[in-house]
């Protein structure tokens, strides 16, 4: 792998881990939204939240890491085109937890 790949994928782990430290961050502080919801809300004003967010997919996939899961959540991931969950399309939100909550039971 070139040093330039290795060094993208630096940056993109950074950024997801980023993400990660705010929403614990605006947890802490009372407010649960991501940093995505937070700037859709800002733009638009109070909206229904979906039921399914990218912060709840966050959690669910760094739990399942954390157990052992880590290139199953990859695959998955990879599945849907994207780089991190972050990036994951609002209508594919729902699908993309439910196989997330299918590796949980396996």
């Amino acid at each position: 792998m070139s040093k330039i790949k290795l060094l993208i994928d630096l940056v993109e782990s950074v950024r997801s881990t980023a993400d990660c430290l705010e929403s614990i961050a605006k947890a802490m502080d009372g407010d649960d939204r991501s940093p995505e919801e937070t700037k859709t809300t800002q733009q638009q004003g109070p909206a229904k939240a979906p039921a399914v967010t990218h912060e709840k997919i966050r959690e669910l996939a760094i739990k399942l890491s954390r157990n052992g899961k880590r290139e199953d959540v990859k695959r998955l991931i990879e599945q849907y085109g994207v780089k991190n969950v972050t990036a994951i399309a609002d209508d594919d939100l729902e699908s993309f937890y439910s196989e997330l909550a299918a590796m949980e039971v396996q």
